[in-house]
């Protein structure tokens, strides 16, 4: 069984995964990423076990493609830390900088669409064994750098949320109903792939659901207010409005006069 140390490799020799973003509602500027998915084989064969990346780290976001690893200067920065079988990279782009804010904005632009790649070096890595024995079991990872690319080797991996401040309403509002219905259509084939193979939810997809059932509870309350709001803006048919008043006065006319102040 081979082991791979961070001394063991050369410092040119930084390695690459590939993940995709997402843009948060918080300060202008601000994403969540999924930059990698733990314990399964990714487009590297490599598989990166729970444990490997380091807690609380924070890293250089790069220019597109790695660029910075050329010469351009890095747009932001963001903090790493596992969430069960997840590593998320919570951070910001420098919106000062002229390719901080377009990067920004070519990622907010489609993050649907967009893919990340995080730089780093093998600390600890061994060959798998038994149907992993093509693979290479990576134990400990140093994450030197993450960056927007066109196609990563992640799996699994997309935009979280992102911020745009000045959001148009309609923007917005069609973003939200795009990955609500996303998730549940996804939650469903889920759940209808794990019968077919007579399994149950995972712990941390079972969470996940859980969280997001507590935010439609709540969005609840909100919702009878979205509804008195369509209710006071529904456009008025103006001449089914001046023939009801007509109607009225006409009937008005026409009942004893104590009853007049009734209507």
């Amino acid at each position: 069984m081979a082991i791979t140390t961070q001394e063991d490799t050369l410092k040119d020799s930084i390695e690459r995964k590939a993940i995709a973003v997402t843009l948060k509602d918080a300060e202008e500027g601000a994403f969540v990423a999924r930059i990698a998915t733990l314990n399964v084989r990714d487009k590297d064969n490599d598989i990166t076990v729970s444990g490997a990346f380091p807690e609380g780290k924070t890293v250089l976001v790069s220019a597109y493609m790695h660029g910075s690893w050329n010469g351009r200067l890095p747009v932001g920065k963001a903090t790493i830390k596992e969430s069960g079988d997840e590593v998320i990279a919570e951070g910001q782009f420098n919106l000062k900088m002229t390719e901080g804010r377009e990067t920004y904005e070519a990622v907010k632009f489609a993050p649907e669409l967009q893919e990340w790649s995080y730089g780093f070096y093998p600390v600890t890595a061994e060959d798998g064994t038994g149907d992993d024995a093509d693979a290479r079991i990576l134990k400990q990872v140093d994450v030197k750098e993450i960056s927007p690319v066109l196609v990563g080797a992640g799996i699994d991996t997309g935009v979280l949320a992102i911020k745009a401040e000045g959001q148009p309403y309609a923007e917005q509002a069609e973003t939200a109903l795009v990955t609500v219905t996303d998730f549940v259509s996804r939650s469903q084939s889920l759940a209808d792939l794990r019968r077919k193979e007579g399994r149950v939810l995972s712990t941390t997809n079972r969470q996940r659901m859980k969280r997001m059932l507590d935010a439609l509870d709540a969005l609840q309350l909100v919702a009878v207010d979205l509804k008195e709001l369509l209710s006071e803006s529904e456009p008025r048919d103006d001449k089914a409005y001046s023939q009801a008043v007509l109607l009225l006065a006409r009937i008005k006319r026409n009942i004893p006069e104590e009853l007049k102040n009734e209507l």
